[in-house]
């Protein structure tokens, strides 16, 4: 639900920065702004169209295709939220007059330099690096450049090594920006305010050069390892749509990284075990090596599974019952059961 709000949220940015461009926009007390705004019919509808937009991806994908019904209602009530998140940034922005010519730079299918205004949804590449990023909003005027990126979660500290990396690339990138001019700003932009990023300078340029080249070579190294070698870790394990796959995951999900996954989101959990027996209509026994004994609560009374089956269970919802003796886990929207030998 967060990745989609923030998708719904991003989207709606980019459709109305590319309007405001079109019609040549300067601030959003511009005339042609109001017209802008017009022609797409609204905040409301705006974001109401990308959610739309949204859902629509996840029609294909047979992991979503039966909670759509659900995420659509989830979204809608939080229409008036999300309209709310994009007048506000979109209220921070700052509009440079674009030229009346249009730069290569923003012509569909061809790249070249980026004439003076504000470009959203920018692809910036460093060819010599093999390494390119997408910038939200970078705003060029006649001897320097800004670039904005939109944030919908909390603050983090990677979200300056991302400008910065950003800078590395309008630094490195000859196409759009062949004249070198530097970037005289960067700004995360979080729902509720601005944050300025201090531009690295030449020096440090060069030092984020050199170590992500190290980096693509390390990553390229593992690559070429058959089978790749897993790494556990409590940050990317919690985010890995196939971990369910990842026998290293179930492995260490018994040690450290149990502890640290569970430091990270209390709430909700994942387990692997058997199916000893059902307690009850929506109710089930699961025995686990990492856990002595789970009691599984199912919303439906239909299960994927039966009693001697081994499954691993993803995004559980952790219960708290005094008068239980077993952990608790409850089936939710968001949950997956998958068999062990489905898996094999």
């Amino acid at each position: 639900m967060p990745a989609l709000i923030g998708d719904v949220v991003h989207g709606s940015l980019e459709v109305l920065l590319r309007s405001f461009k079109k019609h040549g926009c300067t601030s959003l007390a511009d005339p042609a702004t109001v017209a802008a705004i017009k022609d797409l019919g609204g905040y409301t509808k705006l974001v109401e169209q990308r959610i739309e937009d949204e859902l629509e991806k996840l029609a294909d994908n047979p992991r979503a295709a039966d909670r759509i019904g659900a995420l659509r209602t989830a979204l809608r009530v939080k229409v008036p939220e999300l309209r709310q998140r994009v007048q506000t940034t979109i209220a921070r922005t700052r509009f440079t007059a674009t030229q009346s010519h249009e730069s290569s730079g923003g012509t569909p299918g061809t790249r070249g330099e980026l004439s003076p205004g504000f470009h959203p949804e920018t692809e910036l590449r460093a060819s010599e690096l093999r390494m390119a990023g997408r910038a939200d909003l970078v705003t060029v005027e006649e001897d320097a450049c800004e670039i904005a990126d939109y944030k919908t979660g909390n603050p983090d500290p990677h979200h300056a090594d991302q400008l910065r990396l950003y800078a590395l690339l309008w630094n490195r990138d000859h196409e759009l920006n062949p004249r070198t001019l530097p970037v005289s700003r960067l700004v995360v932009s979080y729902p509720s305010h601005d944050e300025d990023i201090d531009p690295p300078s030449a020096t440090e340029l060069d030092d984020l050069a050199a170590e992500n080249t190290e980096l693509i070579q390390q990553a390229e190294a593992s690559l070429k390892q058959h089978p790749p070698v897993a790494c556990p870790e409590a940050t990317i394990c919690r985010m890995c749509g196939v971990r369910q796959l990842c026998s290293e995951y179930w492995t260490a999900l018994g040690g450290e990284l149990g502890d640290a996954l569970n430091e990270l989101d209390p709430e909700w959990f994942d387990v692997e075990g058997q199916v000893r027996s059902q307690n009850g209509p929506r109710s089930w026994l699961i025995s686990s090596e990492n856990q002595t004994s789970l009691l599984l609560r199912t919303s439906s009374e239909v299960v994927p599974f039966q009693v001697g089956d081994r499954i691993r269970l993803l995004n559980l919802r952790r219960e708290i019952d005094p008068e239980s003796a077993h952990l608790i886990g409850s089936m939710t929207q968001v949950s997956e059961v998958f068999r062990m030998n489905d898996l094999t």
